[in-house]
């Protein structure tokens, strides 16, 4: 039977002009999430990774404390599959749709009227904006919709079992929309935006496990963080 554990990457620059890079902030998680795995002696057969900076930062952090403390970490393999879904580009173009919500508008409106709701606010018009978008109430147009993206983790997801072999140990990095769509598949969870929401549960540098043997994919683990605590610990 072969463990494999999903690791969603480390807190990036949200509201940045780049959100697709690691904060500080992220760059020490990573690191904690290094030396715990370090110090549980858990070594990898394999190592997998999406194609996002912030996923491959974060990969590059843990290997970094693997090769302070002489400790081997395989060469990780480029997975298109594994990249977090379009949502947050799409959210953007849907402005002016989302405008027409009069719980978005109001959001909006206490944005404009108390600059520090920023981020509470954003978060939840993009909440809004993931249960509408997940199930096809909203289209936007030149962007990858929720179920291309689900499609395209299957698909990345059945690559790595296919070159996963038995007994092994596999370490994945990725975001917490494919962890999320990773987990409904092993859980075959079929409401979408039962799938969207359990993105926002998901913390930085989290890691889900499952078990596979035999065409087995079963869930072991949620959404553990050991390694953080307090201040350390965010959602985005």
């Amino acid at each position: 039977m072969s463990k494999i554990y999903f690791f969603r990457h480390a807190q990036a620059s949200y509201l940045a002009d780049n959100y697709d890079k690691l904060s500080k902030k992220g760059e020490l998680q990573s690191a904690e999430l290094g030396k715990y795995l370090v110090e549980k002696k858990i070594q990898f057969d394999k190592i997998f990774v999406g194609p996002l900076e912030r996923q491959k930062h974060t990969c590059e952090i843990v290997s970094g404390v693997f090769a302070q403390n002489n400790m081997s970490f395989p060469e990780s393999v480029l997975v298109e599959g594994l990249k977090e879904h379009s949502g947050t580009e799409a959210v953007k173009l849907a402005y002016p749709q989302l405008m027409e919500n009069e719980r978005v508008k109001r959001l909006q409106q206490d944005i404009e009227a108390n600059p520090k709701l920023m981020r509470r606010n954003t978060l939840l018009i993009f909440q809004y904006f993931m249960d509408e978008w997940s199930v096809g109430n909203i289209q936007v147009e030149g962007i990858e919709s929720w179920r291309a993206f689900r499609l395209a983790v299957k698909k990345g997801l059945d690559n790595i079992l296919q070159n996963t072999g038995k007994g092994e140990t596999i370490g994945v990095f990725t975001s917490g929309g494919t962890i999320a769509s990773i987990t409904a598949e092993s859980l075959n969870i079929a409401d979408e935006t039962r799938v969207a929401a359990m993105n926002f549960s998901i913390r930085n540098t989290s890691f889900s496990s499952f078990l596979f043997s035999k065409n087995q994919f079963n869930l072991l683990s949620f959404n553990e963080l050991p390694h953080l605590q307090n201040d350390m610990i965010t959602f985005v």
